[in-house]
């Protein structure tokens, strides 16, 4: 078994009070009081709290309580010789230490051994309750660590719980503002169409927008795909031509896109007409007659607007 680590046992205040002790002090002198102590320490500091009974232990002994004094000695076998068989059995009766150790075990009752160790009862009795204590305190500290341990996680999961529904809430308000942002924004823009409808086509090319400014006046609504269509329009046949268009649709009771297309389309047919000379006045000169040619309005546009 390990060497006790501790630095330090348990020492009564009135050890000096014991009659087991105020004997050997009686009896031995006030230095045995010294070497008592000494002794428990070497004791405390030994395997299992004992010593060997062994001639090394005493050699050791005698040196450590300087019990070689001769004056010492005598006053020791004073007191061991009412034990004569023992003188007579043990070789190790020489040793100072054997002679103080018997008066400890047989005449004070302080010490007790065994035919191999020797230790002290009430030192022993002391560190096995020093252990039981320092036991319990280990695991009431373990045990306070787990429901600290514990009450760390749980605090951690709240936390974390709380995080969560805050992050929730926080999604939820963001989608909240965004679509109240959208609301407003959709809002706006038809209170702003309400009262200007060509204001839809804000970022649109300025060119354009007489021309939608006319068919909202002249026809109706400009959506998106009459938008659309009045470019192209624009794009095929000019912008002169449209606003002429939407002028007649308007003066026939024309009401589509559809018409407009049909009166941009009809014009540009008479003014190719005109300009080839349905009067036939050239075709006697050619020797032929051009009264049964069709003629491709495809090229003509092309020709009249400069298009190859």
């Amino acid at each position: 078994m390990a060497k006790n680590q501790s630095y330090y046992f348990s020492h009564d205040i009135n050890a000096s009070n014991d009659p087991k002790i105020a004997a050997m002090i009686s009896e031995l002198g006030m230095i045995s009081y010294a070497w008592w102590w000494i002794l428990i320490e070497k004791l405390a500091a030994a395997d299992d709290y004992k010593l060997p009974l062994k001639k090394y232990t005493f050699v050791a002994l005698d040196n450590e309580l300087r019990m070689n004094n001769e004056q010492i000695l005598t006053s020791v076998q004073q007191v061991f010789n009412k034990n004569q068989h023992v003188l007579e059995q043990n070789s190790m009766c020489s040793f100072c230490s054997f002679l103080l150790i018997y008066l400890l075990i047989h005449d004070y009752e302080l010490l007790d051994c065994d035919d191999e160790y020797f230790w002290s009862p009430s030192l022993i009795r002391r560190f096995e309750f020093k252990k039981v204590k320092e036991e319990t305190i280990r695991e009431k500290r373990r045990l306070a660590g787990l429901k600290s341990a514990e009450s760390r996680k749980a605090k951690k999961q709240n936390l974390t719980h709380v995080q969560q529904n805050l992050t929730h809430v926080q999604q939820n308000q963001l989608i909240k503002e965004k679509k109240i942002k959208e609301n407003n924004i959709e809002r706006d823009t038809r209170a702003r169409e309400d009262e200007n409808p060509l204001s839809m086509f804000d970022d649109d090319e300025v060119k354009n927008k007489p021309i939608y400014e006319l068919y909202m006046k002249s026809i109706g609504v400009v959506s998106p795909a009459i938008k659309e269509r009045l470019d192209d329009l624009v794009e095929s046949y000019g912008k002169e031509r449209v606003i002429v268009a939407i002028n007649t649709s308007s003066d026939n009771g024309g009401n589509s896109i559809k018409y407009v297309e049909t009166v941009t389309a009809g014009n540009l047919k008479k003014e190719v007409n005109k300009d080839f000379g349905t009067t036939k006045r050239n075709s006697s000169n050619r020797g032929s007659s051009r009264k049964d040619e069709q003629v491709d309005w495809q090229a003509e546009y092309e020709r009249v607007h400069g298009k190859k």
